[in-house]
């Protein structure tokens, strides 16, 4: 099963608050880099071109990021779209 749609940049680093406690990021000039124990993700992206206060992501480097940390089941819980 597929999934597809966009979550905006805050709940995606609430998200990660909760599942993923110590977790660190570093900004890039198109993307953010997340760190997480003995992982790293470094490629979420900043949304597109343009304002970028609030930006959407896509669902596929949220599912991706979290199967990467471990912490799929409890993302899902905090993102809807992740089901």
């Amino acid at each position: 099963m597929s999934s597809f749609g966009r979550v905006p940049l805050k709940t995606i680093w609430e998200m990660l608050e909760a599942c993923a406690p110590g977790f660190s990021v570093q900004e890039r000039p198109h993307n953010w880099c997340v760190f997480y124990k003995d992982q790293t993700y470094p490629s979420l992206p900043k949304g597109e071109h343009g304002a970028r206060k609030n930006p959407g992501i896509e669902v596929g480097h949220i599912k991706r990021m979290a199967r990467l940390f471990g912490i799929l089941g409890c993302a899902k819980k905090h993102i809807q779209t992740l089901r």
